[in-house]
């Protein structure tokens, strides 16, 4: 078979096998939004992620400060969904001709900030020629107690972060020759696309008050990740389709907002399951709290994913997600 035949799960799971950690050092390798590994008084957290130039950006639309930003802030995501705190990053470029001194200049100067505003320290890397911008970004992150996307139980309740689907549409209108600046209207949906934010201080604060169970940052959107944390929780889950978070921007610019609000992709958001014993808490904590939180769906015990619909309809949520080998 060739490459392009395959899913990007189906080769995470080829590899799983693969190279199935055994030392016991290696709390969980393969599978989860971070590598765990198990020190003195804690666990590190190991990430990496790519962004390859016509495939997840175009140099034509990406400003190089907010694409710098972006490359660690989708890697500090990661470490996020963990429940850790990031602290050293790896940064690999393969830079082709066409980049000039001023636009990494900038692009470093965005990953520096992204750097600063999370408290980590870029550590080391390596740089190489390339026909195309190649950006490879690794970071290791540590926490007292990970959060893993196994531990989701039946009859807890799912939540989202924030409103889906911007990103996937903010491409869809860069593509279609939409820029930053352009329309007040489009610029939320643009921003989300261009410069994510990372939600780190609501994962540290869920894990503090030891309120969720499972989590997940949401990347491959929601039907993909729904899927993903309940195989590893080994349960189904039933979606809602009247509680999946929608923007204004997204309703207007859309032709079908709740198709990229499913599998849209690149959200970024967290989407986590909480204990049924600390719902009371996490409810009068939510409500004190800054947080817009979203509840838009149940674990259940049937192993698969529904979406209900309104009028009660029920039908089984399979993904549509981005595929890097499709």
């Amino acid at each position: 078979m060739k490459i392009r035949e395959f899913t990007e799960a189906q080769l995470i799971n080829f590899l799983h096998d693969e190279f199935a950690a055994a030392s016991p050092e290696v709390t969980l390798g393969i599978g989860d939004d971070t590598a765990v590994i198990h020190q003195d008084d804690g666990y590190w957290l190991l990430t990496k992620d790519l962004l390859l130039e016509n495939v997840h950006f175009r140099l034509a639309f990406h400003p190089p400060f907010l694409l710098g930003r972006k490359s660690l802030n989708v890697n500090i995501s990661d470490i996020a969904a963990m429940g850790g705190r990031p602290a050293w990053a790896l940064l690999g470029l393969g830079i082709p001709k066409k980049v000039n001194l001023a636009w990494l200049k900038e692009f470093l100067a965005g990953f520096k900030a992204a750097a600063r505003d999370a408290g980590v320290e870029l550590v080391g890397g390596d740089l190489s020629r390339s026909s195309h911008l190649f950006i490879s970004v690794s970071l290791i992150g540590e926490t007292k107690s990970p959060v893993f996307r196994a531990g989701a139980k039946p009859g807890e309740s799912i939540y989202v972060s924030g409103a889906l689907g911007e990103a996937a549409l903010g491409w869809q209108l860069l593509e279609k020759g939409h820029r930053l600046g352009e329309t007040p209207e489009l610029e939320n949906c643009l921003q989300r696309f261009l410069d994510p934010t990372p939600q780190l201080s609501l994962a540290q604060e869920l894990v503090a008050h030891g309120f969720v169970s499972a989590m997940i940052d949401l990347s491959d959107g929601l039907a993909e990740d729904i899927r993903h944390l309940c195989q590893a929780s080994k349960c189904g889950a039933e979606i809602w389709s009247d509680k999946v978070p929608l923007s204004p921007c997204l309703k207007r610019w859309a032709a079908r907002p709740m198709k990229l609000a499913l599998h849209g992709g690149e959200d970024y958001q967290l989407l986590f399951t909480i204990k049924q014993a600390r719902e009371r808490s996490f409810l009068a904590w939510l409500n004190k709290s800054r947080y817009q939180l979203h509840r838009v769906g149940q674990i259940i015990k049937e192993k698969e994913v529904f979406l209900l619909r309104q009028g009660g309809r029920r039908q089984v949520l399979n993904p549509q997600g981005f595929r890097h080998f499709g």
